[in-house]
């Protein structure tokens, strides 16, 4: 697209990774007699909310229950984030996999929307989740991402919890209906879109030219070049060349001098 080569950073990828990261150890009371005798894992799984439910359902007519509680959570949608917005002929130099300069422009900002669902049968085991995320929020957690914006950052994201809504209600007829108790936490975390990095070239010229007045009034022209030995030169080359006089001729870099 627009004259760049194939390129994927897995950008959203990684970021439904980080989220997902966040909720997948938090546990709830194991509860015999009264007493607390251990504790258990809370499933997280990436599904939309419906999906649980519509799984319920089927679990309802068929007799057989879904394990509860659980969470799940997903990508709700993106929108540009302008209030970040940076210069976006920023640019760094970083170092690539293989060893490799590569240049980095500055990335696109943009918000991704998450939904984090707890779906309990009792209203406790729901709480003891739910008080196990909000106090890590106020109303923001920040955690780092690697290569997010290039192969040696590291970016700060900030993820903002936004709101929280519960509900309360039964799935089935009245005979066999069953208690299902959902709280929905709704979180924006920003992260930044780069394009695929340009390999940096070894800089093997360099020209700067004067201007300045003389004693009569008039304009005179000097200049220096600093160069490499010969234009097949690699950095393990250690040829120097600086030629000071005229205006260096962009169009006649290197001769057959050494």
């Amino acid at each position: 697209m627009l004259g760049h080569s194939y390129f994927y950073n897995g950008t959203v990828k990684k970021m439904v990774a980080v989220f997902g990261q966040l909720f997948n150890d938090i546990e709830i009371a194991q509860v015999t007699g009264g007493k607390m005798v251990g504790v258990k894992r809370v499933p997280l799984s990436y599904a939309p909310r419906e999906k649980f439910l519509a799984r319920i359902k089927v679990g309802i007519e068929n007799s057989v229950a879904l394990q509860l509680p659980r969470m799940s959570f997903e990508m709700t949608g993106i929108s540009y984030d302008s209030a970040t917005k940076l210069n976006r002929m920023n640019r760094c130099i970083q170092t690539d996999s293989e060893g490799n300069l590569v240049k980095v422009w500055q990335g696109a900002p943009y918000i991704i929307n998450f939904s984090l669902n707890i779906m309990s049968r009792g209203q406790d085991e729901a709480l003891q989740i739910l008080e196990q995320i909000i106090p890590h929020f106020n109303p923001n957690y920040t955690i780092s991402v690697k290569a997010l914006e290039g192969p040696e950052s590291v970016t700060d994201v900030p993820i903002v919890l936004t709101d929280v809504t519960s509900e309360d209600g039964y799935e089935g007829d009245f005979e066999s209906s069953r208690r299902l108790i959902v709280y929905t936490l709704t979180f924006s975390a920003r992260t930044k879109f780069t394009s695929n990095p340009n390999t940096v070239g070894l800089i093997k010229a360099v020209d700067t030219s004067f201007y300045d007045l003389d004693s009569r009034g008039k304009y005179t022209d000097a200049g220096v070049r600093v160069r490499t030995g010969s234009q097949s030169d690699t950095e393990d080359s250690h040829t120097v060349v600086i030629e000071i006089g005229e205006p260096p001729d962009p169009e006649n870099v290197w001769d057959d001098s050494p």
